[in-house]
């Protein structure tokens, strides 16, 4: 650590000893997850990335920015720790934010939940990115947690800041990282899963005359047409693969009816998926050699290629 970073390291230790109530005001994670040193790195990496955001040359006339959840060693890979800590470096980061603007973390969970998709969805810095536009922002901050000789170390990306060739250049790794010690508790968290945003087919109340197949001697229906959805325009660009899960009701005379989302996927293709299933007709299940109106999984998986 160079001299400025331990003065800067020092200040905030001082910074929070004198006022409290300025640290109360922060995302608390849990059972003082972090300590004050942590804190510390913790802001010191914030007042650099505000620094660089500022430096980067964008058409927008103002820098907004989104902080995407932490992923552990690639993305997708999600946990409790990564999710807590950025809200903590999104709060952090809003105290540098002079000259921009960084968005309520709040606009991506309400994404993600109305469109009952999962982090595991954002398996790409470009899909991050491409949802965090959607979102309003001119750039995202990404984070990769990696376990590296009993620490944890949190380097961040920079995506959408200034020409791709130029982004590493942008954001030199020796001022991108922060290093934790990866304490019992800390790790413990990190393999904690984080928010899910599916549903589970147990939550759909029961309906009169509606049967489960497989259960009581029904028979599943059959698809007779099941044409694929069409992939949407915003997903071919971010070049997004993933699947769309569906509960639904086939009626007795083979007709979809009752959709209910388990799990979708970013970029309008939960809505894609169900508009293309209202369309499906299906051999309907049975019992006893009587049709029946059931109701049943249907998964489709969208690939590029």
């Amino acid at each position: 650590m160079n001299r400025r970073k331990r003065l800067y390291a020092v200040f905030c230790l001082l910074l929070a000893a004198v006022s409290p109530n300025l640290a109360n005001a922060r995302p608390q994670l849990p059972d003082s997850l972090l300590t004050r040193l942590d804190e510390a790195h913790l802001d010191s990496l914030a007042a650099h990335t505000a620094q660089k955001i500022r430096e980067a040359k964008l058409v927008e006339n103002e820098h907004s920015v989104l902080v995407i959840d932490f992923f552990r060693n690639v993305p997708g890979s999600y946990s409790r720790l990564g999710t807590l800590l950025a809200d903590r470096f999104s709060e952090a980061l809003t105290g540098y934010a002079a000259g921009m603007k960084v968005l309520d973390r709040k606009l991506l969970k309400n994404y993600l939940t109305e469109n009952w998709t999962t982090l595991e969805d954002l398996r790409s810095n470009e899909i991050c990115w491409r949802i965090a536009r959607q979102l309003g922002a001119t750039g995202a901050v990404l984070g990769t947690l990696t376990e590296e000789n009993g620490s944890l170390n949190l380097t961040l990306h920079l995506k959408g800041f200034g020409p791709p060739d130029k982004e590493d250049d942008l954001f030199p790794w020796r001022d991108r990282t922060a290093i934790i010690p990866l304490t019992e508790q800390i790790h413990s968290m990190l393999l904690q899963p984080g928010p899910n945003y599916a549903r589970k087919a147990d939550e759909i109340p029961d309906e009169p005359g509606i049967f489960r197949s497989g259960s009581n001697g029904v028979t599943s229906p059959v698809c007779s047409y099941c044409p694929n959805p069409d992939y949407s325009d915003a997903a071919r660009t971010a070049e997004f693969q993933g699947n769309v899960i569906l509960s639904v009701v086939v009626t007795a005379d083979g007709q979809v009816t009752s959709v209910y989302v388990l799990k979708g996927a970013p970029f309008g293709l939960t809505a894609q998926t169900i508009k293309a299933t209202r369309g499906w007709r299906f051999k309907p299940g049975q019992k006893d050699g009587r049709p029946l109106s059931v109701r049943v999984e249907v998964e489709t998986t969208f690939h590029l290629y």
